[in-house]
């Protein structure tokens, strides 16, 4: 028994078209995708192929996200402010019968495939969907996990960083990102599971695409010009494997905080087009202190 493990595909599709020749050429049995397949330029091409291939799917943090616009209990300001756009924008690239199929899915899932032991999938950690495990920063982290389910195989995604350590007898297993996996490389990460006897092993791979593409993929689908700064800087973590995003959106809040809004729950939309910005020239001129510590910077 061989199985393919993805994660946080982020509807972006020219890395998953190349790694279906890779998974196919490895004679897999399955496809397990650990979440956030959503929310990029491509939703609808990128459902439509899972679901094609019937993977084995769970909801990720960003899927929790386009159904609470899809349940219309989002806070108000999500369907208003610049910077929830590019969510906005996907939500609305899915039809009914997609938003009815994401809402199907389940947050984890057990797998029990004949003649082996058990699997279980979670996309942040069996407590949250959007709990981050890092485990060389926080083995307890990864043992309490790892004691809050039954199967002695936890698969993770959420972090986009690839890894496997075995705890007690139990594995853990993150295949990284297949889009915007952060190693400091354009490159995407994913997983081969194969059932050795009486455990299963685990082996941690790299796809290599073309990053033009991606670009492409952002620009001909009117997302960079519906969902600006965000596009922008979730694009720049993809081509350079490095996590610019977060450190943009704290930058943004920084700047709230200092206009006098220090309890706001979203950036203003004026301060929002003013961090981006500024921001783009922090990076351009290499000296963002938000960017300190990070590869290249």
């Amino acid at each position: 028994m061989r199985l393919a493990v993805l994660s946080d595909i982020h509807a972006i599709l020219p890395p998953l078209q190349a790694v279906l020749p890779e998974i196919k050429a490895r004679q897999v049995d399955g496809i397990i995708v650990a979440g956030d397949m959503l929310a990029g330029p491509n939703p609808v091409e990128v459902l439509r192929l899972l679901r094609e291939l019937d993977c084995w799917m769970i909801r990720g943090n960003q899927e929790n996200y386009l159904l609470r616009f899809y349940n219309a209990n989002a806070p108000d300001w999500w369907y208003t402010c610049r910077q929830w756009s590019f969510m906005r924008w996907n939500f609305q690239q899915l039809d009914q019968e997609s938003l009815e199929f994401i809402a199907s899915l389940p947050e984890q899932r057990s797998l029990s495939l004949p003649g082996t032991d058990p699997i279980r999938v979670v996309h942040g950690s069996p407590r949250d969907a959007s709990e981050l495990v890092f485990p060389e920063k926080d083995l307890p982290l990864l043992d309490l996990s790892l004691s809050l389910v039954p199967e002695p195989v936890l698969i993770f995604g959420h972090t986009h960083l690839s890894w496997q350590m075995r705890r007690a007898g139990r594995l853990g297993l993150n295949p990284g990102a297949l889009s915007g996996n952060f190693t400091s490389k354009s490159c995407g990460g994913y997983a081969i599971l194969d059932w050795d006897k009486d455990h299963w092993q685990a082996e941690l791979c790299e796809v290599h695409f073309d990053v033009s593409l991606i670009r492409k993929s952002f620009e001909e689908s009117g997302l960079f010009q519906a969902a600006g700064a965000i596009s922008t800087y979730w694009l720049q973590s993809i081509e350079t494997g490095i996590d610019i995003l977060p450190r943009f959106i704290d930058y943004a809040f920084q700047m709230a905080h200092e206009a006098g809004y220090p309890q706001t729950p979203y950036v203003p939309d004026h301060i929002w087009e003013q961090a981006d910005a500024l921001f783009a020239a922090e990076i351009a001129n290499g000296n963002s202190p938000f960017l300190a510590g990070l590869p290249g910077y």
